[in-house]
């Protein structure tokens, strides 16, 4: 990511179980979701619900690389961990 710049993040839970989907360095805002009202609430973290596709919107203004992953950690040992690099 471009320090600086605004990015939309599309996240998608195909599965049956919620994910508290979680951003170290940053925050986003959910902008829409499929299944539910959004609050305009800025945070670092989100419960994406089953089936339920989700915009998050958030600027890259902290330099670094920042982990993002389901906050529960049984789902991160099975791959739901990755990161943004901000540049």
């Amino acid at each position: 990511m471009k320090l600086g710049r605004t990015y939309l993040l599309n996240v998608e839970n195909v599965t049956p179980h919620a994910h508290p989907i979680h951003l170290h360095g940053m925050n986003f805002k959910a902008i829409s979701s499929n299944k539910r009202e959004v609050q305009p609430l800025v945070s670092d973290t989100y419960l994406v619900l089953p089936d339920e596709k989700v915009q998050l919107a958030l600027v890259a203004d902290n330099p670094g690389d920042w982990v993002f992953h389901c906050h529960i950690i049984e789902h991160q040992k099975t791959g739901m961990t990755g990161y943004f690099r901000v540049t």
